[in-house]
């Protein structure tokens, strides 16, 4: 599982998923990393989950969680396997979008 890495400073603005341990929260994670270049990233294992967050807007597209997992992936599967999530979302069904203010 991936390890814990803190936040530099902490903002009010974070937004992201919580993802059930496991192979998918693995690849959401390096996924959230790649999609968001140039962000930080925080990422919190607590054991049987993972708190994913990034300032203000986080995306997470489906093609790069296909190339990380190593097969077809579809974005429903990513629903199943995250209990929560911070800010308000939006879902298609190449991407999933966690953002905080007015949408796109």
């Amino acid at each position: 599982m991936t390890a814990v890495s803190e936040p530099t400073s902490r903002s009010k603005n974070l937004v992201g998923p919580v993802i059930q341990a496991g192979e998918i929260a693995d690849a959401v994670v390096a996924a959230v990393r790649e999609d968001n270049a140039g962000k930080e990233v925080t990422v919190t294992d607590r054991g049987s989950y993972v708190r994913i967050e990034v300032d203000t807007e986080c995306v997470i597209r489906r093609e790069t969680l296909e190339a990380e997992l190593g097969r077809p992936f579809r974005m429903a599967e990513l629903e199943v396997n995250m209990p929560s999530f911070v800010g308000q979302i939006e879902t298609a069904s190449d991407h999933i979008r966690f953002y905080k203010g007015r949408p796109a």
